[in-house]
Order: C-alpha cells, then structure tokens, then sequence
C-alpha cells in the first residue's frame, strides 16, 4: 500500500472575498478558542506491545481519555519507548477507536498520532496502517518535532502565524480525499464553495460528499457560521 505524501499546514493570511461565492472570508467570524490537548504514550504500557488482550487494555485507556477531552480537544498518541508492536495490537487499540470515531462515537473530539522520524517508529507505524486500511478508517501523523507547534497552535487558533506543521495521512484514504483535505488544511477555514474553487471542481454535490467524509473519519472540524444575508453555512478546518 502506497503511503499518502506528506503535506505542511499553514496558517493562512486572509484576504477579501466576494459575499456572492459563499467563501469562509465572507462570513461572519466565528472566534475560536483555545483548544484542549492531551497527551498519551503508549509506552507507559511497555515496549513490546503485542496481542488483543494487551491491546484492549490500551484501548480502554484511549477511549477514556478521549470521553473526558472537552469539545474540540485532540488527543495526541506517541510511540515513546516502544520498540514492537503487532498488527493484533495495533488493530485492537488502535484501529477500533479509530473507527469508532469514524462510526460518530467522540463527537467533536480528535486524536493524532505523534511520530519520529527514524526506522524503529517508522516499523511501528506499519501495522497502525494496515488495521486502519482494513477497517476503512484514517489517521493524521505528525512528526514529535512539531509537537511544540502544535500545542502552541491549538492554544491559540486565531492567532497570525508563519509557522508550519508537517503532517501526512495513514490507512485508507482515497488520492481525491486527501486533495480536498489539504485544500482545507491550507485554507484555514473553508466552505464547500471555497475547496470546489480551489480544486477547480465541477461538482458542488461531490465536493461536499468529499469533505463530509473527511468529517466522519474526523480528520476535519466543523462549525456552522452566519451567513452575512441571514441563515446558516458550513465551515470545515483542520483539526489543527
């Protein structure tokens, strides 16, 4: 299975839009504030992390954390002191809660995965891919060096910054999927109009079918914003 590349997420600089495209620019803000993080390792369960039982155990651990994030919160998983983990493993802790956030349990709560660069994490990795694959689900992956910027970013969604987070997908996620996503990350904050501009699209409809799918594998947020004229519109960002 080909790995999906690796993009970067900017915070963008804002410019005007006509009301007309029913652009993010266009809508009345909606602040954000800040938004809770958490962190967990899994090598606080050992380093060699194998079998369903085991794996069970760290996923009730994970779903627990994730029911007592607030609205909005990410969860941040890192392979910190692991040096095995099997595919039983990491399908039973891992691959389950993904799907089920996929399957509309966490509402509004989010979890990335934190990676080195460097061959043992890199192995590690391969398995989470697999038991995501096969249960048609998906992850965002950072690199543990962007960890600060991270925090740093959620802390303060609206603040201006250049600065820069590399991130890529794992598991199962179409090419056009991850086209849209990007066009979201790189954005800010989008509506189906701004993302079907961006991607030269034809197709209002597939466009949102697109992003509505990258919301059930809750790898994009989303908020209802005001509409200038009166009502109520869609906007999609990144989880961070």
């Amino acid at each position: 299975m080909a790995r999906i590349q690796t993009k970067t997420a900017s915070k963008p600089k804002r410019g005007a839009s006509s009301p007309e495209s029913l652009s993010a620019d266009a809508l009345e803000p909606i602040k954000a504030g800040a938004v809770a993080m958490e962190q967990k390792s899994l090598g606080e369960f050992g380093p060699y992390l194998a079998m369903r039982p085991l794996g069970r155990q760290v996923q009730e651990s994970l779903d627990g954390a994730l029911r007592d994030l607030a609205p909005g919160g990410v969860l941040a998983l890192d392979f910190e002191g692991v040096e095995m983990m099997d595919y039983s493993f990491a399908d039973e802790a891992i691959g389950t809660i993904f799907s089920r956030m996929s399957g509309k349990e966490y509402p509004d709560r989010y979890m990335v995965l934190l990676v080195k660069d460097d061959p043992v994490s890199q192995a590690l990795l391969e398995n989470v891919e697999v038991a995501l694959a096969q249960r048609e689900a998906a992850a965002i992956v950072v690199p543990v060096d962007d960890l600060g910027e991270l925090r740093r970013t959620l802390a303060d969604p609206n603040a201006d910054s250049d600065a820069q987070i590399d991130w890529r997908v794992i598991g199962k996620l179409p090419e056009h999927l991850v086209e849209t996503l990007d066009a979201v990350m790189k954005r800010g904050s989008a509506t189906v109009r701004d993302v079907v501009e961006a991607l030269s699209l034809e197709s209002v409809t597939a466009c949102n079918n697109r992003i509505a799918r990258l919301h059930q594998l809750r790898l994009v947020r989303r908020k209802a914003a005001i509409v200038p004229e009166g009502g109520r519109l869609y906007c999609y960002s990144g989880v961070f």
